[in-house]
């Protein structure tokens, strides 16, 4: 018996160090459980890291929209910007202030649908101004520009035909016209357009063949009817057909001495010439006769306006009588003409060269 009770005692001892044991390890297994979830509240994972190119194309999705100022429309407002801070200004910067709080963050999106729904809802809009509608403005209308500039930028405006059709100079602008057209700036203008024609012309690929052909316009491109227009006010006075008509039935139109070198040297160069002007047919013996006198020879044609062409415009009217000469298997390489009626239409030259002329216009 009391062999027994010992080998009883001795069971029951190692069970309960069986459990004491197995409680020890349930413990330790509970509070490894517990600071696990710890590291996971308190370290949370970072982002994935990103390619530099993709974090450049993540757009910023709370951009907020700029600033809008009313400026004051008085002196006194100028004090209120400087001093106090107006209360339209203050409004808008809340404004902007509730705007950047309460815009919400976008969904989670593919970079390329984050990149179009942020252009579309996100970019911030221009900066927009008021400004005064009284005179305190300042001049308008160019009133602060001098006469001399505005008739400066108007005579540009017409060389460059940026004009609607106008009839005369204006009246404001008829002594800077004077100044301008019997001063060295005119003769200037024109000898950079002669020097610039020569230039392409020497450079022109001529095939030899006695078909390349030049065009010249006559009136204000070869011969110059200032004297004339002295006595009518350099483009002032609107334009008469008859005394105009009288002035060139007495032949004393003048050479332009840059157009009668660059014709020469066209000439010379293989070139044929064809004088393409809008005078009248009854005025070729004459138009002829004044030409030779100033120098111009050997022209291969000179061609005028018949009575069939009295109602076109020069630009049709001229523009026929082109094509009329590539008809006849003519390549026309050069063209010059103080009207931009003398260069336009169909067909052209593979060059146009455009003489200064602010003194009238021709459609």
């Amino acid at each position: 018996m009391a062999r027994r009770g010992g080998l009883v005692r001795l069971l029951v001892t190692l069970i309960l160090l069986l459990l004491a044991t197995l409680l020890a390890a349930a413990s330790a297994v509970a509070e490894a459980a517990t600071a696990t979830a710890e590291v996971e509240v308190e370290l949370a994972p970072a982002t994935p890291a990103q390619n530099a190119s993709e974090e450049a194309e993540q757009p910023q999705h709370l951009l907020p929209r700029p600033l809008i100022i009313k400026p004051p429309s008085s002196a006194a407002g100028a004090e209120e910007v400087l001093g106090e801070v107006p209360a339209d200004a203050v409004a808008a910067s809340l404004e902007v202030e509730v705007e950047v709080d309460l815009v919400p963050a976008a969904p989670a999106q593919d970079a390329s649908e984050e990149v179009a729904a942020d252009a579309q809802q996100h970019l911030p809009r221009p900066l927009v101004i008021d400004l005064p509608s009284s005179s305190a403005a300042g001049p308008r209308d160019g009133d602060d520009v001098p006469a001399d500039v505005r008739c400066a930028s108007w005579r540009l405006a017409a060389e460059a035909n940026n004009l609607a059709p106008w009839k005369t100079v204006q009246a404001e602008c008829a002594a800077h016209v004077q100044d301008y057209v019997t001063g060295v700036a005119y003769r200037s203008d024109l000898e950079l357009v002669a020097r610039e024609s020569a230039a392409y012309a020497r450079a022109a690929p001529l095939r030899g063949d006695g078909r390349d052909a030049w065009v010249f316009d006559v009136d204000e491109t070869l011969l110059s009817n200032l004297p004339y227009y002295a006595d009518h006010g350099y483009g002032l006075e609107l334009f008469d057909h008859q005394k105009f008509d009288r002035w060139v039935e007495r032949g004393e139109a003048r050479a332009i001495h840059s157009s009668l070198k660059l014709y020469n040297e066209v000439r010379e160069l293989g070139f044929k010439t064809f004088l393409l002007t809008g005078r009248s047919e009854g005025h070729q013996g004459v138009t002829m006769e004044n030409l030779k006198k100033q120098g111009f020879h050997d022209w291969d044609k000179l061609i005028l306006r018949a009575a069939c062409d009295r109602e076109k415009t020069a630009t049709v009217y001229k523009s026929e009588k082109r094509k009329e000469m590539e008809e006849e298997g003519y390549r026309i390489l050069g063209n010059s003409g103080d009207q931009w009626s003398d260069l336009l239409g169909y067909p052209m030259s593979v060059r146009s060269f455009k003489l200064p002329n602010p003194m009238y216009y021709i459609p």
